[in-house]
């Protein structure tokens, strides 16, 4: 898909429904989040989505390292990288007005909890974490970072950037995608001895820091502990024409909860307020599940029934394989 560099690019994610909730796809699961969005009451902002028509399609991997709305970010930006390299973080750092050594690279470290099962990792992000509580963790691990040459700073509780050499092009899983699908630690996907220094780095210091987490007091007070971090957004930020992409999140807390009502409802506010605008101005619209995306361009007349159709998982297999 190509993107005019005049034209704003709205990225939806989860907005199409997933066909497996619960690890065993069935046709009930998938009929529910259909009956859900066809339930909602006649909208004009859903009739304008209808006339719509796909225009291009994307598949993400299975073994990808970043979901297909991620991907699609990345395209949209005109990033040239791997879904393993997206400069997330020198991104943000050049947005904040950071700098760093040119021969280092930027990174976000965040906070997690992780359940690690023979080298394979499942995390999940720590609730309800408290801007004091971050800034005690950060200054426990500093000096573990320190030592080993990385620069960390705050962005948000349990949030940091970080620039060091290690970081340079360094290949990483985005916290999304582990979140969601879990991954080996630190990605790394070889024998030890085939890792590089960087990985022996990170994964020497994920150890330490486990180690230093599983004994902190902050951890005596809270139903989910933080005992470790997770590395990703890595590699550096090309020089390229800005072009606004914009990434539209609200449909991921209902997606993940298997909420098809709230779902739906998210759903017919966001078409409203930002895909119906968007298909009238003749911007690019993307809509994406984890694994899948539909371009979208305005054409005349469809029926709803015909757009709701492409949601349906079998439609998916179908149209996208």
């Amino acid at each position: 898909m190509t993107f005019t560099d005049s034209a704003t690019v709205h990225v939806v994610a989860y907005a199409l429904w997933p066909p497996d909730i619960s690890g065993t796809a069935t046709h009930q699961s998938a009929t529910a989040w259909q009956d859900a969005l066809q339930a909602r009451p006649h909208s004009p902002a859903l009739a304008s989505v209808a006339n719509t028509r796909i225009t291009d399609r994307l598949v993400a991997d299975m073994d990808s390292a970043c979901l297909a709305h991620e991907s699609v970010v990345a395209q949209a930006r005109g990033w040239p990288m791997a879904c393993d390299v997206l400069p997330e973080a020198a991104l943000l750092a050049a947005q904040l007005n950071m700098l760093c050594p040119v021969d280092h690279g930027w990174a976000f470290i965040d906070l997690v909890h992780g359940q690690f099962d023979q080298g394979q990792i499942r995390v999940s992000l720590p609730p309800d974490l408290t801007a004091q509580e971050s800034e005690t963790l950060r200054q426990a691990m500093l000096p573990f970072f320190t030592e080993d040459g990385i620069s960390l700073h705050t962005v948000s509780p349990g949030r940091f950037l970080a620039h060091a050499t290690v970081f340079k092009q360094l290949p990483c899983v985005s916290l999304e995608r582990v979140c969601l699908r879990g991954m080996h630690a630190l990605t790394e996907t070889h024998q030890v001895t085939a890792q590089t220094a960087a990985q022996r780095l990170l994964r020497r210091l994920q150890n330490e820091m486990q180690m230093l987490l599983y004994t902190h007091a902050l951890n005596d007070e809270r139903d989910i502990t933080i005992n470790s971090f997770w590395v990703s957004g890595c590699g550096d930020l090309p020089t390229l024409p800005h072009r606004s992409v914009v990434l539209h999140q609200e449909l991921r807390e209902p997606w993940l909860h298997a909420d098809p009502a709230a779902w739906a409802l998210a759903w017919q506010a966001l078409a409203e307020k930002i895909m119906q605008p968007a298909l009238q101005q003749g911007w690019p619209l993307v809509l994406c599940s984890p694994d899948h995306a539909l371009y979208l361009q305005a054409l005349p007349d469809h029926a709803l029934q015909r757009f709701i159709r492409w949601f349906k998982p079998v439609s998916l297999v179908r149209h996208l394989s």
